[in-house]
């Protein structure tokens, strides 16, 4: 049965969850959540972003720690531009997994979305402590090294130090051979805050 893990960080701006374990997920949460696979080619239809919300809506029902069912909800509220819903999502999801880096920025994102910047700022202060606390214990051969790296130049960003998250994304970038990398990499790269949340919705419209 084929899962879908659709990454949005910002969720949106690439998603990474610290490697912790999920809950057992119950078959039918799992074969609920399944049905919005064809739903997600139509992410610019509501209606189709609402068929998909009760899909997951019922599967959350059935198994209130279905992470995979919780993040995938994201993509269609973020797209219906149902942030405070949005917000709701990332904090049951935190309580899931609590020290998820990528879940805070988003869950930052969707406070800036709604105009909470004073919240906003304490989730992408909570990300970055999170970033910093595992690149300190972690390789650049590690291969959430990347990941963390591009986070934690967002989360420095979006708190208003650009030119500090710029040099992080330059850096990380210069060491990149893959120009896969490097070009995502320079995506965000000479972006205000204002800039990457623009971003977040033109890139990703998820």
């Amino acid at each position: 049965m084929i899962k879908l893990k659709i990454i949005i960080l910002l969720l949106i701006f690439g998603i990474y969850s610290c490697g912790q374990t999920t809950h057992p997920t119950n078959r039918t949460a799992v074969e609920l959540n399944d049905k919005i696979i064809p739903l997600v080619n139509y992410l610019s239809n509501s209606d189709s972003c609402i068929k998909a919300l009760t899909f997951l809506d019922s599967a959350t029902i059935i198994d209130s720690n279905c992470f995979l069912c919780y993040y995938n909800k994201l993509m269609f509220l973020k797209s219906l531009k149902q942030y405070d819903k949005a917000i709701s999502t990332v904090n049951r999801l935190l309580r899931l997994k609590p020290f998820a880096n990528d879940l805070y920025l988003s869950g930052g994102v969707y406070y800036m979305k709604i105009g909470d910047t004073a919240s906003a700022k304490v989730y992408f202060q909570k990300s970055l402590d999170i970033c910093n606390g595992v690149l300190d214990t972690i390789s650049v051969e590690n291969r959430n090294y990347v990941s963390l790296t591009i986070n934690k130049a967002l989360d420095i960003i979006l708190l208003g130090d650009q030119r500090k998250g710029n040099e992080i994304l330059k850096d990380l970038r210069n060491k990149q051979t893959d120009s896969t990398y490097s070009d995502y990499i320079s995506s965000f790269m000479n972006k205000s805050s204002d800039e990457l949340l623009e971003f977040s919705e033109g890139k990703y419209g998820r």
